[in-house]
C-alpha cells in the first residue's frame, strides 16, 4: 500500500487540491512600540527588520550575525499580548544537534535514493518543544518527506510534502490547553514535554514526549478523553507483551522483529486497548494487523463514539469528506508513512481516505463484495483469469482523483496474483508472487 500511496501522491500533487494552508497572506504593517520593544529585547543585534501581520500575529523578518543561521529569520509575536511565540530559521545540516544527526542517519532516508536538503528548518517556540525539520527527496520519484525531531533525537512526526504548501510554520505556533485537558495530562503524563496542540473541528489533539516515547492524545468537543496512541520505539519491540509476540509469530508471512516497520499502542475509551503493528512480510508486501493485549487479532477498531460523536479532524478535511461522501461519520485517524489516514463510515461501509502533508486528498479505499463488482470487471475476470481461484473475501476498491480501480487477489497453483482493474474492465497492472 505504501508504494501505491507514494505513486499516487507523486502523480496528483498540485493536480487535485484540498489545501489546509491558510489563505490569508501577510501584510506589511507598523507594529506597536511594546511589540517592537519585546522584539529587540530578544534580538538586540537584528538587522534589516521588516514587519508584517498575519492571523493575529506581528511577524518580524530579519537577519542575524550568526554563522549557524543561513537565511532570514521570522519571529512571531501575538498582537493580543505582544509576547514572542515562535521563531523560524534555517541552519546548515552540519550544525544539527548530534542526537538529531545520529537519529536521522540511522534511518533508511539517509541513504540513496533519498537525499537530504543542505539546510534544516528550525522552529523555536515559547514554552514547548523546539522542532528540527529535515527535508528529503527521493531522486527516483521526486517524492519529498519532512521529518520532525526533538533536540534529543526523538522522531516526532513524518509528513509527506507536496512542495506546494507554501510553508506551514504557523501550524506549529504554541497553544495552551484548557484547564481540564492540562489537568488530565499532568495526572497521566507528569513532566511530559508538549510538542503540539491543535484544535480540530471542536476536538483537541495533543502531541507530547513522555519517558522517551511520542504520544498522540485526542479529546472530544466536550474535552473528554477519546484515545491515546503511543509510538513504540524500535528498541522496545522485543519487550512487547508475550501474548502479542506469540500471536505475531503465528501470522503467515511474519519473519522476525526486524521486519516490523511501525508499532503503536492504543488505549481507547470506546474500543479497549490494542497494538497496531505494521510489518514487511516474507512475500515482499506490507501488512498491518491489530492485536489486543490478550493476543487476539481484531479488525481495525473504531476510535470515535466517546460522546456519540465522530473523531475530530482538521475542519477543511472533515468538510471535504462529508461533501464527497455525504452522510459519512469520521471514526478514526492516524499518521502513517507521512500520510494522514482518516477512517469514516459511509453508506454503512468503513472507508479510509489518505491526505498528504498539505491536506491534499491522495486516494480513498474500502472493501467490496465480489457480487458488487461492476459488470465490466466481472467480464475481465471471467475472460482473462478463468483459470485462477479468486479470493472473493479480499477485494478492495481504490478511488483516485482519476477514478476507481479494483484490487483483486487470486491464485493458480503455487502462483499468487494481484490484479488492478479499472471500472471499465481495463487491466491497469498485475503483481505476481511466486
Amino acid at each position: 500500500m505504501k508504494k501505491n500511496l507514494w505513486l499516487a501522491a507523486a502523480l496528483c500533487c498540485g493536480l487535485f487540491g484540498l489545501s489546509s494552508c491558510n489563505e490569508n497572506t501577510a501584510e506589511t504593517v507598523t507594529v506597536p512600540k511594546h511589540i517592537e520593544d519585546q522584539f529587540y529585547m530578544k534580538y538586540p543585534d537584528a538587522k534589516n527588520v521588516q514587519w508584517s501581520s498575519k492571523n493575529g500575529y506581528a511577524i518580524a523578518s530579519f537577519y542575524q550575525e550568526n554563522d549557524s543561521i543561513t537565511d532570514k529569520c521570522s519571529a512571531w509575536f501575538a498582537q493580543s499580548d505582544g509576547f514572542w511565540d515562535m521563531t523560524e530559521y534555517d541552519i546548515p545540516y552540519a550544525y544539527l544537534p548530534e542526537a538529531v544527526r545520529v537519529a536521522f542517519e540511522s534511518s533508511k532516508y539517509a541513504a540513496s535514493p533519498w537525499v537530504a536538503d543542505r539546510d534544516v528548518e528550525i522552529l523555536e517556540r515559547a514554552g514547548i518543544e523546539t522542532l528540527y525539520i529535515i527535508s528529503v527527496e527521493n531522486q527516483n520519484s521526486s517524492v519529498e518527506m519532512d521529518f520532525y525531531y526533538s533536540a534529543d533525537g526523538i522522531l516526532l512526526k513524518e509528513v509527506f510534502d507536496d512542495k506546494d504548501d507554501g510553508g506551514l510554520a504557523e501550524d506549529f505556533l504554541p497553544q495552551t490547553p484548557t484547564t481540564s485537558i492540562k489537568k488530565w495530562i499532568d495526572q497521566k503524563f507528569p513532566g511530559a514535554r508538549i510538542v503540539d496542540i491543535e484544535t480540530e473541528n471542536g476536538g483537541t489533539e495533543v502531541e507530547l514526549v513522555y519517558e522517551g516515547s511520542v504520544y498522540e492524545i485526542l479529546f472530544s468537543r466536550e474535552q473528554n478523553w477519546m484515545y491515546s496512541k503511543q509510538e513504540i520505539p524500535e528498541r522496545q519491540y522485543v519487550n512487547l507483551p508475550p501474548k502479542v509476540l506469540s500471536t505475531l509469530r503465528t501470522i503467515e508471512g511474519f519473519t522476525d522483529l526486524a521486519a516490523l516497520d511501525d508499532v503503536d499502542y492504543y488505549q481507547t475509551a470506546s474500543s479497549g486497548n490494542f497494538y497496531c503493528i505494521e510489518m514487511e512480510t516474507r512475500f515482499d508486501d506490507d501488512q498491518k494487523v491489530y492485536i489486543t493485549e490478550a493476543g487476539d487479532i481484531i479488525e481495525k477498531p473504531v476510535l470515535g463514539g466517546g460522546d456519540g460523536q465522530g473523531v475530530p479532524v482538521e475542519s477543511e478535511i472533515g468538510e471535504w469528506i462529508t461533501q464527497k461522501y455525504a452522510g459519512s461519520v469520521i471514526v478514526g485517524r492516524e499518521y502513517d508513512d507521512g500520510f494522514l489516514e482518516v477512517d469514516f463510515v459511509h453508506e454503512n461501509i468503513k472507508k479510509t481516505a489518505y491526505f498528504n502533508g498539505s491536506g491534499t486528498w491522495v486516494l480513498s479505499e474500502w472493501d467490496v463484495a465480489y457480487t458488487s463488482l461492476p459488470s465490466a470487471v466481472l467480464s475481465t475476470l471471467k475472460e482473462r483469469y478463468s483459470d485462477y481461484s479468486i479470493d472473493r473475501d479480499d477485494i478492495e476498491v481504490q478511488e483516485y482523483p482519476s477514478g476507481l480501480r479494483y484490487v483483486i487477489e487470486m491464485e493458480r497453483g503455487e502462483r499468487d496474483l494481484k490484479a488492478y482493474i479499472s471500472s471499465d474492465g481495463t487491466v491497469i497492472g498485475e503483481k505476481f508472487e511466486d
